[in-house]
């Protein structure tokens, strides 16, 4: 088939996917309060939940009343589970736990430490790839500017901490990524101040170990105020798939009883005119691309993660309304 019949079907395949998704609002009930709920890691019967305070917290994945399983982070943002250990990505340090009965915490161990310390886009993303590696996103500490050394990168570690390998750079704040196929997907933030409609948020897909994304001289395909005649230290790697200025792409997941198609926590920025985002939308894939999105759901509050339980429910965090939400059989 021609490129142009190709793109055809692709066009048709997204806008049967359109109608289907409009069609109704999945139930939405909440699981759980947990204040300044950010990235969820789920780990057997117990939901772990990053914040953007102090502490980590446990929730039964059947819902209940959360408690501070650990506390005396510098904003815990990030957590992930590989079988018995649980992995906390504060600002400054990548911590691990063992995970004991009823979802307790044996001692801490820092595994890495050193991370680039700053506010601005110190929230770390964390998880365990395929591979058995864990990777950390670490955002570049501006609005628009030139990162140094591991700051802009998601990068990747034994689950001891050793063995340090950067994975993609180019990049200006992801807080979101997954795997499809054995391919790792990010989000990333588009950059403030150069009006409503530009540059646009950020799909990306790692296909080749070190790859440019493009930051600071890009966003999406837009020239970046400031950097519009400097000349980029090697060819961009563009987005995948491009979203709509300022909807604020934070957590990604794909599920297979979507087929394959992802959900992503669209918080929504400070910086527009009219907000946009606030929602938990589809990505529909097409031949292993991404070729349309569409809202799945509203009335999260404003949405940070996503991540499936095993009962096949659907679990959203909110970190403004400080709650956990279900989305199918674990709805109550």
């Amino acid at each position: 088939m021609s490129r142009s019949g190709l793109a055809c079907v692709a066009l048709f395949v997204a806008l049967l996917f359109d109608a289907a998704a409009a069609r109704a609002q999945p139930k939405v009930s909440l699981l759980a309060r947990v204040p300044g709920a950010r990235e969820m890691a789920v780990c057997g019967k117990t939901l772990f939940v990053g914040t953007k305070g102090s502490a980590v917290y446990a929730v039964p994945v059947a819902g209940g009343r959360a408690r501070v399983a650990a506390g005396g982070f510098v904003a815990p943002n990030g957590v992930a589970c590989a079988g018995r250990k649980l992995f906390v990505a504060s600002r400054d340090r990548i911590t691990s736990f063992e995970i004991g009965g009823g979802g307790t915490l044996g001692a801490r161990r820092v595994i890495r430490a050193g991370l680039p310390n700053f506010a601005h886009h110190g929230l770390r993303y964390v998880g365990v790839g395929p591979d058995g590696r864990l990777y950390v996103s670490l955002g570049s500490p501006c609005n628009i500017c030139q990162p140094k050394g591991l700051e802009g990168t998601i990068v990747s570690m034994k689950p001891d901490g050793s063995d340090l390998r950067r994975v993609a750079w180019g990049v200006r704040n992801s807080v979101g990524f997954d795997w499809r196929s054995g391919v790792l997907f990010f989000t990333d933030n588009g950059a403030d101040t150069m009006g409503d409609n530009i540059p646009p948020d950020e799909l990306n897909e790692v296909t080749r170990l070190g790859a440019f994304f493009g930051f600071p001289y890009w966003g999406g395909r837009v020239r970046l105020k400031g950097f519009e005649r400097a000349s980029p230290p090697q060819a961009q790697t563009p987005p995948v798939f491009e979203f709509q200025a300022h909807v604020a792409t934070l957590g990604i997941h794909f599920f297979p009883s979507l087929g394959g198609d992802a959900l992503v926590a669209e918080h929504g920025s400070w910086n527009r005119t009219v907000p946009v985002g606030r929602q938990v939308v589809r990505v529909h894939f097409s031949g292993g691309r991404p070729v349309g999105v569409r809202t799945f759901v509203r009335g999260v509050g404003r949405p940070v993660d996503v991540k499936g339980a095993p009962n096949g429910a659907i679990l959203v965090s909110d970190d403004v309304g400080g709650a956990i939400y279900a989305i199918g059989s674990a709805a109550r």
